[in-house]
């Protein structure tokens, strides 16, 4: 039986989301390719094809939950078409069952052997695996089919990084480049590179070329100042500083998230502060902010974050095992207790929760609940570890005939 490249064929409007989706997927923007995607099946809930990528962009985007209910999906449409065997390849490749997954995305390639996005699922379980020898030959393949995939260039540039082969991956990431000149300056990816190998000189100097390249993007500018800081080149670390508040430093959207990375607590909280006067309900700033005070070891702040946190969204556990644990650094282990118990009937798996909440027992004096407590949250694990056991196996998929 023969299978269409694609289910997109139902008018102009379902090709031009799934159109749209695969350019921002290979230029890597893959919040915006999930978006797509999704449009795409809201349009066409049958579409296989947009299944498949949106799980794997569920993967990217480490969507537990989302990604099961795509795969579920697919599987209820056709649980033998191509399509949906990816599905199922990428939901074992989240579970780190890297045999099972790649037998999956053989099978599929099987079905459909010139298949693009197959191809680069493929690549992608290898670059999960670290198995680069089996990345590179198959990103090459893929780009037999689309040799200008930016996409493609860029992971084997990632591979090639891997085995410290820092030269050919400038040149992968060049080509991605040249095929995509919105995409980040080739010298960006192999400084990230260099700096996550803990080449900090080599990293320097790529960064430095990527800011007299390309000034007016903040990303190498930031990790610059944390190059030349390790390297203890405080001056200069302090130029660069002074560098970012005069170019960026009117755009606290722009660089907040890299004051958080990078651990400069002063100025996160300065940013954040500003984007919550412009967005007092914005549940994500509060998250960060309050974050960004405990960093700073301010509790009461943090504290006072977390409390609106809980006010906007009183049925959201996270939030109250925050606040729990933030009542639990500041000593008072009864709101510790209830908020972490709070937690815990929302979600009985909240593992965090149950940790203060016995921890604030036994400060409290209740040796025999903090250790009932303890035991409940050992019954949790246990079954959480057997589901997963089960998930990773292949048990619960067993009807499916996958």
């Amino acid at each position: 039986m023969k299978y269409p490249q694609s289910h997109c064929r139902k008018g102009k409007q379902e090709e031009s989301f799934l159109k749209k989706g695969l350019t921002a997927f290979y230029h890597q923007d893959d919040e915006k390719a999930l978006e797509l995607f999704r449009k795409l099946l809201r349009y066409n809930p049958e579409n296989l094809h947009a299944h498949y990528l949106t799980a794997l962009c569920d993967l990217l985007h480490t969507q537990e939950q989302e990604l099961e209910n795509i795969c579920s999906h697919a599987l209820k449409l056709n649980r033998n078409h191509p399509y949906t065997i990816a599905c199922e390849a990428v939901r074992y490749l989240y579970l780190s069952n890297f045999s099972r997954a790649e037998a999956l995305f053989e099978k599929a390639l099987g079905i459909l052997p010139n298949d693009l996005d197959l191809g680069i699922g493929l690549g992608i379980l290898y670059e999960f695996s670290g198995d680069k020898e089996k990345g590179i030959d198959i990103y090459t393949q893929a780009l037999r089919l689309d040799p200008g995939n930016p996409r493609i260039h860029i992971s084997l540039g990632s591979l090639y990084s891997i085995d410290g082969e820092f030269d050919a991956a400038l040149a992968e990431y060049k080509k991605a480049k040249k095929f995509a000149p919105d995409l980040e300056n080739p010298h960006q990816h192999l400084g990230c590179d260099y700096y996550h190998e803990g080449l900090i000189e080599q990293a320097t100097s790529e960064f430095g070329m990527v800011i007299q390249e390309e000034p007016g993007g903040p990303a190498a500018y930031f990790y610059l100042l944390d190059c030349l800081r390790r390297l203890g080149r405080i001056d200069d670390s302090l130029d660069i500083y002074q560098e970012i508040k005069k170019k960026f430093g009117n755009d606290p959207s722009l660089t907040s998230g890299f004051f958080e990375q990078f651990n400069m607590h002063i100025d996160a909280i300065a940013a954040l502060q500003s984007l919550l006067k412009k967005n007092p309900n914005n549940q994500n700033i509060l998250l960060r902010l309050s974050r960004a005070y405990l960093d700073a070891n301010r509790l009461d702040e943090a504290i006072t974050m977390a409390k609106r946190l809980v006010q906007l969204a009183p049925d959201d556990f996270k939030n109250l095992a925050l606040l729990g644990k933030l009542y639990f650094k500041s000593e008072d282990y009864k709101l510790a207790a209830a908020f972490s118990r709070r937690a815990i009937n929302l979600n009985p798996n909240a593992q965090s929760a149950y940790t203060i909440l016995a921890d604030s027992l036994l400060f409290l004096g209740q040796q025999k609940k903090s250790y009932g407590i303890i035991q409940k949250m050992e019954l949790v694990r246990k079954e959480a570890w057997e589901n997963y056991q089960a998930k990773f196996s292949g048990q619960d998929r067993a009807d499916a005939g996958l």
